[in-house]
């Protein structure tokens, strides 16, 4: 897995504090659909879930980590397991099992929803910014 440190990222995303959690490798987009490399490097804040904007297939290729839904349910995601995500499931990457990182291949369809933010963690930072 050596290799994958050397990637150049498209985007990344990040906790409350700025701190990045994922960073993302676009691999290929055909019409509608793309296919990423995700690289979670820190979970989640508490309290912040959220929701994806289309139907896609996860595969977890290394490290592997502690998936949160909303409502409390935990599952570990360890590396081959592969699986759906729909645009209801609401949910956030609780921990790293190996405290470091994870890579995921995810293949995403047309987008078919708008994201959402969801959970007290969200709650309290838009309380925080009025």
């Amino acid at each position: 897995m050596s290799g994958l440190f050397c990637i150049r990222w498209d985007e990344w995303r990040g906790s409350l504090d700025g701190r990045p959690t994922m960073w993302i490798r676009r691999l290929a987009r055909v019409r509608g659909w793309t296919i990423d490399l995700h690289k979670f490097v820190g979970p989640d804040d508490p309290g912040c879930f959220h929701t994806h904007p289309s139907r896609a297939f996860r595969l977890v290729l290394a490290g592997g980590y502690v998936e949160e839904v909303e409502g409390g349910q935990r599952r570990a995601w360890r590396v081959g397991r592969f699986g759906l995500v729909r645009p209801e499931l609401s949910h956030r990457i609780e921990q790293l099992l190996n405290g470091r990182w994870s890579y995921s291949l995810w293949i995403r369809g047309p987008k078919t929803h708008r994201i959402e933010l969801r959970g007290q963690g969200w709650d309290a930072q838009r309380g925080a910014a009025t």
